[in-house]
Order: structure tokens, then sequence, then C-alpha cells
């Protein structure tokens, strides 16, 4: 069976979980890998008028616009991104595909070392940005908005993993900018209106 890997939002359990519509059990993971080759980045943006079945509000109520950024990796020698892998269906991971839409799946396979004695026993996946989209990250200026409701998310999933990881995490953590970071709510518009690249939940 597949895994993939997950060092964004897919880190939590929960997240994970209310994409493929189950809950994971102790054999399905996580499983604390390190992918070599690689660091985070901001640079991943989604436009809030790309997706009409959401309504975005600032912290006050107010309707709210503009360019959200979550996080990718990006090829960096000497770097690792430290994150976890979780084992799905075949069907699961393409669901993920969908929520993924700014993002290649790629495996990543020969490219990982286990930062515990688990081991995935399968090829692993990630999603890493794709070029136009890491193009257009680059050309916004100023760049996007972080929601602080996936910082929270991100924070979360990995301090469930323990110190010594979240201690680590933290250690390799792009911090994005104070100013960048705000409280934008997120509200569907459209009933059963899929997730992607600006839900808080929907990056890996």
């Amino acid at each position: 069976m597949p895994y993939v890997f997950g060092y964004g939002s897919l880190v939590d359990r929960e997240s994970l979980e209310a994409s493929i519509g189950r809950a994971v059990s102790v054999a399905d993971g996580p499983f604390v890998l390190r992918l070599r080759g690689f660091r985070r980045a901001w640079n991943v943006l989604g436009h809030s008028s790309e997706r009409p079945d959401y309504a975005f509000s600032d912290d006050s109520g107010k309707p709210w616009e503009g360019w959200l950024a979550f996080l990718g990796v990006e090829p960096a020698a000497g770097a690792a991104t430290l994150g976890v892998a979780w084992r799905l269906t075949a069907g699961e991971l393409e669901a993920l595909d969908d929520r993924e839409r700014s993002y290649d799946r790629v495996d990543v396979t020969p490219l990982l070392d286990a930062a515990t004695p688990r081991r995935p026993d399968g090829p692993v996946m990630t999603y890493v940005p794709r070029d136009d989209v890491v193009r257009r990250a680059a050309a916004v200026r100023p760049a996007g908005t972080v929601m602080a409701r996936y910082l929270r998310l991100v924070d979360r999933g990995y301090r469930e993993l323990g110190e010594t990881v979240y201690a680590e995490h933290l250690a390799g953590f792009p911090v994005p900018e104070p100013a960048a970071v705000r409280e934008i709510r997120v509200r569907p518009v459209v009933p059963g209106g899929r997730n992607e690249v600006v839900d808080p939940d929907a990056a890996p």
C-alpha cells in the first residue's frame, strides 16, 4: 500500500482524516521521516477570488480577499525536511490529489530517512508545488497572507509527535513575517465544496 509524506497540515492527524473520510490506525502511522535535499518554504499562493465556493472574512467579520500563502518544499543541497508518512489506500491517495491541486505528487521513497525505528513498508509519495505555482508565488509582492489557523494546525501536528520531534520541527520551520499572519475565516458557500489550496487543511 502507498504512503503519503506530509510536512505541513498533513502532519496533523485530524486534517488527514477529514480528507480521507476515516480514522487512521496506529498501523497507518505516523512514521516520522526526513526528506533529504528539500526544505520547507512559503512558495504556494492561492487567491481568494479563485474559490467562489468559499467566503473569506477577517477577524472582525468583514469580507476579505487577497493572496493566501501555504507551505511547499523546494530543493536545497544539504537540507532535510522533517515530516511524517501515513499509510493510505490507492483510492485515498487519489482523493488527496484533488485536494492538493497546486502540487504534483512524486515518489520520494529513495530520499527518505527514518527518524525513529518505525519505517514504511511501501512506496512513499509527497506533494511538491507545481512549477507554475512557484513562479506565481515568486512574482507576487508582497507575499501572501498566512492564515493563523493554518499555523496552529501545523503546530498541533508536530507537537503531538513529542518534544524531540517538535524541537527539530521548530528549528527548521520557515517562520513567516509577523505582519503576514492574520486571522482569516473560511466558510463554504456551496455545500459539499471540495477543499483545495485556499483551505487551511489543504497543504501537505
